[in-house]
């Protein structure tokens, strides 16, 4: 199971996120593809290490 971190900028940043006081956001997608967006790297990673900390004490499906 994988957790992915991807910095986005500009026009990659959904819509309904943009504003001019945001010039990045971090979105976190689990292994299910499930995303959260964070404006600040450091509470983007935490969140990144937790889902891979909680998916790798999943029992296998």
């Amino acid at each position: 199971m994988s957790v992915t971190v991807t910095k986005l900028e500009g026009d990659d940043i959904p819509e309904h996120l943009r504003h001019p006081d945001i010039a990045m956001v971090y979105r976190v997608t689990d292994a299910d593809g499930n995303s959260r967006y964070l404006t600040d790297d450091v509470e983007a990673a935490q969140l990144a290490v937790n889902i891979s900390d909680r998916q790798q004490l999943e029992p296998d499906a």
